[in-house]
């Protein structure tokens, strides 16, 4: 069995996939990468101390509205920093480019 005949891998499978869209794969540079772990970290520990802080206030609700409330203001805040961080992220992809 030949490369071209053996069987492709679901990573493969999905790069081909996105390239026959128009997706074009780009490199990123070690630093690139670097700032890109840093960023998510960072994120990270946003949400994770945002949740601490949100669990402390939890604790302490009288109603179940309040709480219902408070895990909306949680949802809502963990989006916004995931949406923060995916355009740093993205920012930093397209200093490659």
């Amino acid at each position: 069995m030949s490369d071209d005949e053996a069987p492709k891998s679901a990573v493969e499978l999905a790069m081909e996939k996105l390239r026959a869209d128009g997706f074009e794969e780009t490199k990123l540079t070690d630093n690139q990468k670097s700032e890109i772990a840093d960023i998510r970290s960072r994120c990270r520990a946003k949400i994770a101390e945002f949740e601490i802080q949100q669990e402390t206030k939890m604790r302490a609700v009288g109603s179940m509205e309040e709480l219902e409330l408070l895990r909306a203001e949680v949802s809502q805040e963990k989006a916004r920093l995931e949406r923060e961080m995916e355009t740093k992220v993205s920012a930093v992809r397209e200093q490659g480019s």
